[in-house]
Order: structure tokens, then C-alpha cells, then sequence
């Protein structure tokens, strides 16, 4: 009986900090989205009506629409690059 005891308080140990650590991670803010047109389609955002807006990785995305969200889970290194691309560029 005292084995169980010391086994749940270890459990029960491990499960607070887990929730600790995974409501830190949850109270960080994204990478904030550097350009102002769609990353999938290239068109402005807000010129085809709300852009749909995401984060992946910790960084915001943002596309014209729901729909764009499909190709970019598909390739999302591909887009990635392309706002590293243009940070990049931003910096220069």
C-alpha cells in the first residue's frame, strides 16, 4: 500500500509539470506574419475579402483564404522559405 501511495504522488508529480510546461509554451506569442501579400498565391491580402490567418511552428501565416491552409500543409518548408526569404531581404 505504501508502494501506491508513492507511485501516485510520483504520477501525479509528473502530470503538474507537464501541464506546467505546456501551458508556457501555449502563453508564447507567434513570430508575427512579415508581408502583406497571401504565401501560398502571392495576390494582396484583404484584395479577395479576411485573409485566414494560422500559426505553424510558431509563426504566423497568412493566406487568402481556408482553402490555401491545404497546399500549405502539403509543402510548409516551401513557404517557410519564403518568409525567411524575405526577412531576409527586410534586413539587407
Amino acid at each position: 500500500m505504501k508502494n501506491l501511495k508513492i507511485i501516485l504522488a510520483v504520477i501525479l508529480t509528473i502530470s503538474i509539470v507537464a501541464v506546467s510546461l505546456n501551458s508556457r509554451a501555449d502563453d508564447s506569442k507567434p513570430k508575427p506574419y512579415p508581408l502583406d501579400s497571401c504565401l501560398v498565391c502571392g495576390m494582396k491580402l484583404g484584395s479577395m475579402g479576411e485573409p485566414y490567418g494560422f500559426v505553424y511552428k510558431g509563426q504566423e501565416i497568412k493566406v487568402c483564404d481556408k482553402s490555401e491552409k491545404t497546399t500549405f500543409d502539403k509543402d510548409p518548408d516551401k513557404y517557410l522559405k519564403k518568409i525567411a526569404d524575405a526577412e531576409a531581404k527586410l534586413k539587407k
